[in-house]
């Protein structure tokens, strides 16, 4: 026979005080009011995690696009020294030639006069070559010189227009405070488009350019070898060979006829 829980003297029996507690938490079990409280902090929770996403890949996109702007500008002052070294090293080929041309005059003085007077005469080295300025250095400077100057975030075209949710569902946070969330979200991801498209054409600017400098880096060494050539033949053979002109071309004169055409040589050189 139940009892009226409200009496005085009411005590639960032990069978009554050992069932669970029905818990009103639980998916399916709970009010109205607390589902909607549950899918507006899933919603949040999810909004938030986007957003700092986002939030996140932008810092690392700036970040990339500030060491790709660092890289353009050592590129840029690495092909300043290799002009350099190959200006100089025309001028050092310009003033072998000069030196070697003297050498080959030296030489006509003792018996060689009619030879080189007969012969081609030797190339007048002509004035150094202005190295020309590179298409790709131009077209890297100036992209990083957009770039270094904070036209990273509207470069080279504007933001997408596209928003990560749909008119109904924007319609339906209007005014609240995921609205603001779901704006620089969207606000984010049109920064990172930007970051990446400037990323792909610094990539680019800076592949030709290296491509560039190799192929400098190519006609330097040539130029190299061919002035060490030169000087080994300025230094070795034309040397031991201004030694001995005179004997080579005169074996077979007598001494009057060898002290005639010094004479004639002398004369003529002065």
């Amino acid at each position: 026979m139940s009892r009226n829980p409200f009496d005085d003297d009411y005590r639960p029996s032990a069978a009554s005080s050992t069932m669970p507690v029905k818990s009103y938490t639980t998916m399916g079990q709970h009010s109205a009011e607390d589902e909607a409280d549950y899918y507006e902090r899933e919603i949040e929770k999810t909004l938030q995690e986007s957003l700092d996403s986002t939030e996140r890949s932008r810092r690392h996109l700036e970040n990339s696009e500030k060491i790709g702007t660092a890289t353009a500008q050592q590129l840029l002052e690495q092909r300043e020294k290799l002009e350099n070294t190959e200006k100089n090293l025309d001028e050092i080929h310009r003033t072998t030639q000069m030196t070697q041309r003297n050498l080959n005059s030296l030489k006509s003085f003792f018996g060689g006069f009619f030879k080189n007077k007969l012969s081609k005469k030797p190339q007048e080295p002509g004035e150094a070559v202005a190295v020309p300025q590179s298409k790709s250095a131009s077209r890297l400077s100036e992209t990083a010189a957009t770039l270094s100057t904070g036209g990273s975030s509207a470069s080279f075209s504007g933001p997408s227009g596209q928003r990560t949710l749909n008119e109904s569902s924007r319609n339906a946070i209007k005014g609240t405070r995921w609205e603001a969330m779901d704006n620089q979200i969207d606000e984010n991801l049109d920064m990172m488009s930007a970051n990446l498209r400037n990323l792909q054409r610094l990539g680019q600017d800076l592949g030709k350019e290296v491509d560039a400098q190799n192929e400098m880096l190519d006609r330097i060494h040539y130029k190299a070898d061919r002035n060490d050539v030169i000087m080994q033949r300025i230094l070795g053979s034309d040397a031991s060979t201004s030694q001995t002109t005179a004997e080579s071309l005169t074996p077979s004169m007598d001494t009057s006829t060898k002290m005639s055409l010094m004479m004639k040589a002398t004369s003529l050189w002065k």
